[in-house]
């Protein structure tokens, strides 16, 4: 009787296992959405605006998408990025959500300091879908709040969208102030 109870437990356990290793991995990528709209503030001169379609590390540069035409523009030389609250959002899904209009947020804004720039990555300029890794600045506990947050409903799983991005060049981070939507 007592080993037909063990073998029962120890099948329970491996069943359950795999969804709570899927839990706790602290290096799953935290998908967030960049709204098509930016406004840029500049340190010195003229704002510029756009969509966002490439952060590179390497070169140090951001580059909008206005109409046909694509600007470079050196993360130095940014103040802050601004992402239009009415602009429009694509979800993982590939649904467009217009923030703003009938779409409230299903949590609190987050504001994230310190992200390592190659831990954010832009995956469909066109869809503004891109990934965050946030173990190197947040701790288990914060990472398991905000995955907890994408849980969702199982259809309209909540996504975070940026809603503003600070860089600091000299040592190459990310400020992300994102709500889950």
């Amino acid at each position: 009787m007592v080993a037909q109870v063990n073998a029962a437990s120890q099948e329970v356990q491996k069943q359950n296992l795999p969804s709570v290793q899927a839990q706790a991995n602290p290096s799953q990528p935290i998908p967030v959405a960049l709204p098509t709209d930016a406004k840029i503030s500049m340190k010195k001169g003229t704002p510029q605006s756009g969509r966002v379609v490439e952060i590179d590390e390497k070169t140090q540069k951001i580059s909008l998408q206005r109409g046909r035409d694509k600007v470079s523009i050196p993360l130095g030389q940014i103040d802050k990025i601004v992402f239009s609250q009415s602009a429009v959002v694509y979800r993982r899904n590939r649904w467009p959500v217009y923030r703003g209009y009938g779409t409230s947020a299903k949590g609190r804004r987050e504001t994230w300091r310190g992200i390592p720039m190659k831990a954010f990555r832009l995956l469909d300029p066109n869809q503004g879908q891109a990934e965050v890794k946030l173990e190197s600045v947040l701790s288990l506990d914060k990472l398991d709040s905000i995955r907890s947050v994408m849980v969702g409903d199982g259809k309209n799983k909540p996504q975070f969208v940026v809603d503003e991005m600070q860089f600091d060049v000299q040592k190459k981070t990310i400020t992300i102030a994102a709500t889950p939507y």
